[in-house]
């Protein structure tokens, strides 16, 4: 008996060495899986864009993930995500009240990704200025035995977001609006610092700030077979396409696009109209002081944006029909036809 009691005392003894032993290297090991976040800037996004990694360190057998982050929808607006090391099929990110959800799995059997690396990229768009940050709040794991852990890290990264200086735009009605323009990576300004929010626009130069700040998506293929097609700039060319095959923008009578006439308000709130699928019926009036002067194929479409509260006339109660469209007032329009857009 005392013997049988002194083997087992033996073998307690050593199995509590062994946990002994044991734990802290399992300790470790979980301490050292850890969840950072980077700023990654690269030459294929915008000037305000950000393209924020999250990157898992010392990770064991990740079949599948999901995450959750945190940020100031005042100062940062979600535009997309991708997966990193596990590639398979990815789920929509889910953007909402300043969270965002993306998750992505492995298919088939297969071993998960061990290691260091990164698990997605989130590109955000600047939107406000100064200080902000964007929260890593959650990372579920699966691994390849389908067995889940969540993390909860509170990773946090600091960015200071820098709205672009224009020199001529400091007191102008629109400088809120250009500002947000610029920022959204839809206009640029001048190589001398200036915007000239009062210049006006060609029909070239808005098709393709309508394009980007709508988002068309690009045509396949060139289906604008304009009269004067060889006039139209190369650095247009792919919005023009991309607004003809969605149907925004039409030629003339004669077959020509004319480029380089400036654009009128009328054609303008035509194409926005267009563009966002408004209801133009044939028999609605503006209540503009100089509506007589709006042409009558326009017409429909500017009451159509104005019920909208997308279009917004000139002093005295005019919409100045025939007036051709400055850059502020078109990325005016623009940016509430986006955020038109995006509210439906």
């Amino acid at each position: 008996m005392f013997v049988n009691n002194s083997k087992r005392f033996v073998m307690l003894g050593l199995f509590a060495l062994w946990i002994t032993v044991l734990l802290p290297a399992y300790a470790a090991a979980e301490q050292q899986q850890a969840f950072r976040l980077a700023a990654d800037k690269n030459g294929s996004l915008s000037a305000h864009e950000i393209k924020i990694d999250v990157r898992g360190e010392s990770l064991q057998d990740v079949y599948a993930y999901e995450v959750k982050l945190s940020y100031d929808p005042a100062k940062l607006r979600f535009k997309s995500a991708s997966s990193g090391a596990v590639a398979g099929f990815s789920i929509k990110p889910q953007a909402e009240d300043g969270q965002v959800v993306f998750a992505s799995t492995k298919t088939g059997q297969k071993k998960g990704e061990s290691g260091s690396f990164i698990l997605c990229s989130l590109v955000f768009e600047a939107v406000g200025t100064g200080n902000s940050e964007v929260k890593l709040t959650s990372v579920k794991l699966v691994d390849s035995a389908l067995k889940a852990l969540e993390n909860k890290p509170s990773v946090k990264l600091g960015l200071e977001l820098a709205g672009p200086v224009f020199k001529d735009i400091q007191g102008h009605w629109a400088e809120a609006a250009v500002i947000r323009a610029a920022q959204s990576g839809f206009v640029k300004g001048y190589s001398d610092g200036t915007f000239r929010p009062e210049a006006q626009v060609t029909r070239a130069e808005f098709a393709v700030m309508l394009a980007r700040a709508l988002e068309l998506p690009a045509a396949a293929e060139s289906v604008s077979a304009f009269a004067d097609s060889g006039s139209i700039p190369v650095w247009a060319q792919e919005s023009i396409d991309a607004a003809v095959q969605a149907g925004v923008l039409k030629g003339y009578d004669d077959g020509t696009f004319q480029p380089e006439r400036l654009i009128t308000r009328s054609e303008v709130a035509v194409m926005v109209a267009r563009a966002l699928g408004l209801a133009a019926e044939a028999n609605d009036q503006s209540s503009f002081a100089d509506r007589l002067a709006i042409p009558a194929w326009a017409e429909p479409s500017v009451a159509a944006a104005v019920e909208a509260g997308i279009v917004k006339g000139r002093g005295g109660n005019r919409f100045a029909p025939d007036a051709n469209t400055t850059r502020a007032e078109a990325v005016t329009l623009l940016l509430a036809a986006a955020d038109s857009r995006n509210a439906k």
